[in-house]
C-alpha cells in the first residue's frame, strides 16, 4: 500500500503526495491554479453552448468536478 500524504501548495490548496515515488497528485505550485487554468479556463470556458455534458473519467481528488460545479 502506498503512503500518501497531505501536503499544502503554494496557492494555499492542498495534494496528496507519494514520498516513494517523490510523486504530487496535482502541480506543487497550487492545486486550484492547475485546475483552473488547465479544466477550467483552457477547457470547460471554450465551449460555447449555454449546456455541456462532462464526463469524468478518474475521479481523482474530485477537484475538477468540484471546481465544475462552482
Amino acid at each position: 500500500m502506498l503512503n500518501l500524504k497531505i501536503i499544502a501548495t503554494n496557492d494555499g490548496s492542498k495534494t496528496l503526495k507519494i514520498p516513494e515515488w517523490n510523486e504530487h497528485y496535482h502541480s506543487t505550485h497550487g492545486a486550484i491554479s492547475e485546475a483552473q487554468h488547465v479544466y477550467i479556463k483552457n477547457g470547460i470556458e471554450l465551449i460555447k453552448s449555454q449546456e455541456i455534458s462532462i464526463f469524468e473519467m478518474g475521479f481523482g481528488t474530485g477537484l475538477n468536478t468540484f471546481l465544475s460545479y462552482l
